[in-house]
């Protein structure tokens, strides 16, 4: 059924996501997890645009957008209420018209080059905590596995052997 085929899979948390919230535009969601992380996705990328996280923050249970879609509001198991840009790189308060064209401009440079490897980096390129990275190089090792045990079934079986798409 419809039910059965996603259109589009978001991923980059380490562990169960708690939360899901749309931003007012619909363009975007947040989401929470268990992982300590608040992430940003855009509606249509697979992988988080930007990822919050904080030193004492325990796990995410809600996340929301604010009315206007500038703040997204978490909650977590340390019984605190953050509020985050949702836009980490926006900076609060008037703008000068010199300041907007210039961030405009740049924004426009960003996406003419971004398929060149420097440019993606900037993007791509976020600090985590340890245990973030742990889970996810050891999500990686499983993944291998299960390719290469997926591989040798396929090499060593008489009758063909089914695979399955890493990504939709």
């Amino acid at each position: 059924g419809l039910l059965g085929n996603p259109t589009q899979i978001h991923k980059d948390h380490v562990s169960a996501v708690m939360s899901v919230a749309f931003s007012p535009t619909g363009q975007e969601f947040v989401s929470g997890s268990y992982d300590r992380t608040v992430r940003l996705f855009g509606h249509t990328a697979g992988r988080s645009r930007d990822v919050y996280h904080a030193r004492r923050m325990q796990r995410v249970f809600c996340v929301d957008y604010s009315q206007d879609g500038r703040f997204v509001l978490s909650g977590s198991d340390d019984t605190n209420v953050r509020i985050w840009k949702a836009r980490a790189n926006e900076r609060l308060g008037p703008r000068s018209a010199r300041e907007t064209r210039s961030r405009e401009y740049g924004d426009a440079l960003k996406k003419k080059f971004a398929h060149m490897p420097e440019i993606r980096r900037i993007g791509t390129r976020k600090h985590l905590p340890k245990q973030i990275y742990k889970a996810r190089e050891l999500e990686r090792i499983q993944q291998q596995s299960e390719r290469r045990k997926r591989e040798n079934r396929r090499k060593n079986s008489k009758a063909p052997v089914a695979g399955e798409p890493q990504r939709l």
